[in-house]
């Protein structure tokens, strides 16, 4: 287990960006989305390998969707998760994954958006 000075040095070197979205709230859906995160294809996880991105993880809490992206100080969101143009697996991937998404009143489908943090024990300790 890290002591909290190596956790600050490591944590000098990158950030953290949280993210959210809501899935559709039909039950079966959440649970389809859920299945298929226990085995993300291999070409996905190799994209994500080559990206500056230390550890993703992502939890729910009913329809609600929160992602912690562990980057590099360097990582720009706007640049995307995914090696553009991606290949053709990891767009079927996205395409899929964005059919669970939510529909809005707009006719859009809800995206990934930046939560933004309220409060950082660092910042005390």
């Amino acid at each position: 287990m890290l002591t909290h000075h190596e956790r600050a040095l490591l944590m000098s070197e990158q950030k953290m960006i949280v993210l959210q979205v809501d899935l559709s709230e039909d039950e079966s859906k959440i649970q389809e989305y859920i299945d298929y995160h226990a085995d993300v294809w291999p070409d996905v996880i190799e994209d994500l390998k080559r990206r500056p991105i230390g550890r993703m993880r992502i939890y729910n809490s009913g329809n609600r969707l929160i992602m912690l992206l562990e980057v590099s100080k360097d990582f720009n969101l706007e640049d995307g998760i995914h090696i553009e143009p991606p290949h053709p697996k990891v767009a079927e991937w996205s395409t899929l994954m964005t059919s669970f998404s939510k529909k809005l009143e707009s006719g859009n489908i809800d995206e990934w958006t930046p939560i933004n943090q309220v409060f950082d024990t660092e910042d005390y300790f």
